[in-house]
């Protein structure tokens, strides 16, 4: 499974809000948490966040910085969650909808390689004493979770187009446009595993005797 090659690379927004009333606080925890995140510590960082959207849930630059902290974490539902409270809040700015289908990959990347959460790569010595790699099968994966996939990528998909049109001149125009075109392709292929199991199901009941 091709990773998602899309990392994000966007740098936390600075608060520029002025009207609410605790404004001083939320400036202060949101400089702190990208302070938290420069030096790697995620978690810090979060719950800075989560402190300044428990203060006002209305700004809207503590809500994508948030989204961008749980990405790095690898807390894709929960940033999806938070991105879209950035663009219910200011609802023109690109860069929520490239961090939102980063989230959605990231999810469903998770679920390509659930396997390996729970189990690292093996390595065993076979006869001839060479270390040979185990790898999580694919083909494990259920009909439901195919499914999921399927449906992340094109919420994936919709999210980076509409970060396209949101900025057509974007500098990184061309990968995005060629990961809409790898995500396509990888809908294509679960897509046909899932159809390809409906008929053998169809197939094997179609010789059961009434």
């Amino acid at each position: 499974m091709k990773k998602v090659v899309l990392l994000i690379t966007i740098l936390f927004v600075s608060v520029i809000s002025t009207a609410c009333i605790n404004n001083l606080a939320v400036q202060e925890l949101n400089n702190k948490a990208k302070e938290y995140m420069a030096n790697g510590e995620t978690e810090k960082a979060i719950c800075r966040l989560r402190s300044s959207i428990d203060l006002d849930t209305s700004i809207f630059e503590t809500h994508y910085n948030l989204g961008i902290a749980l990405i790095d974490n690898k807390e894709y539902e929960e940033a999806q969650t938070s991105l879209q409270n950035a663009i219910k809040l200011k609802p023109d700015y690109a860069n929520s909808y490239y961090s939102l289908a980063v989230a959605y990959e990231g999810q469903a990347d998770k679920l390509v390689n659930k396997e390996s959460d729970d189990v690292d790569s093996v390595k065993v010595d076979d006869s001839s004493n060479e270390n040979i790699t185990k790898v999580p099968d694919e083909k494990s994966l259920t009909e439901v979770e195919k499914t999921k996939i399927v449906e992340l990528y094109n919420f994936a998909i919709d999210s980076y187009n509409k970060y396209l049109i949101k900025q057509p001149d974007a500098a990184d125009k061309d990968k995005v446009t060629a990961q809409i075109e790898y995500l396509n392709n990888q809908i294509k292929k679960y897509n046909s595993e899932r159809n390809t199991s409906f008929s053998d199901i169809k197939t094997t009941g179609a010789g059961k005797e009434e």
